[in-house]
């Protein structure tokens, strides 16, 4: 199963019926428990927009117009022609105020996901993932690496921002080449750990970046002294053996 970059629910938090999954090429919209994958690339727009509800809008109409002719020519009892007057106008009113709506445009097609989500975090979200539409492919040679524990990885969906033990413990959090990676891996984590691979542009990291020398392993590493930025991953994978860390299978 693929890692997740970032999480959103478009409804109260937790509700895994109704939510956005940000991997690393996909964009996936859970609405109403049915899932929907968009590839980032062929994504044309993302916004959120008001949009009327059509069926309040119709009925609340139709039954107005019928109540308050039922009212003006006395058909029935007077105060229940009266009480559908004002139910049907205030759905009708409903309609017309509508509700916000995640609108994602996928080449000629239009979608459209009714949303209730906190606007501040919604947005930032759909940000990250403009930004990433548009990203421009990293040098080879600016990326390092991080293993990340599956549970502490899972533990950060919904930030936009990753950090780890290290960061507090030594005050940076650690990242390896290419070509230290797999020497990392069998020296600091167990065959049967649940781990998630980084791949971290060094360029685009807001924190502070420095290069040092472990002499234990007369070789660079680079250190972000401070949380990473999620915009700076730009590769993101499950890692179950060693096999998994091969140049060949990363790339």
């Amino acid at each position: 199963m693929r890692p997740i970059l970032l999480k959103c629910y478009l409804g109260k938090s937790g509700d895994a019926q109704n939510m956005l999954l940000l991997y690393e090429y996909t964009l996936v919209v859970v609405f109403k428990g049915k899932r929907s994958d968009f590839p980032l690339s062929s994504i044309r727009g993302l916004i959120v927009s008001r949009k009327k509800l059509i069926i309040p809008l119709v009925i609340g109409g139709i039954g107005t117009c019928l109540s308050w002719l039922a009212l003006s020519l006395g058909w029935y009892h007077y105060q229940t022609n009266l009480f559908l007057v004002f139910l049907f106008f205030a759905w009708m009113y409903y309609g017309f105020l509508g509700k916000d709506g995640l609108e994602l445009t996928e080449g000629k097609e239009r979608h459209v996901f009714l949303i209730k989500a906190n606007h501040f975090v919604l947005n930032t979200f759909i940000n990250f993932v403009k930004a990433r539409m548009f990203q421009v492919p990293p040098k080879q040679e600016s990326i390092s690496f991080h293993l990340a524990t599956k549970q502490s990885w899972e533990e950060q969906e919904l930030s936009t921002l990753y950090t780890h033990s290290s960061l507090e413990n030594e005050g940076f959090i650690h990242t390896s080449y290419i070509s230290e990676l797999k020497i990392s891996y069998e020296k600091y984590f167990s065959p049967n750990e649940e781990l998630v691979l980084l791949g971290v542009d060094l360029t685009k990291v807001e924190a502070d970046v420095k290069i040092n020398e472990v002499p234990s392993r007369n070789a660079l590493f680079p250190h972000i002294y401070g949380r990473l930025n999620k915009s700076a991953i730009v590769l993101l994978r499950t890692v179950n053996s060693a096999q998994d860390l091969e140049q060949k299978t990363i790339d």
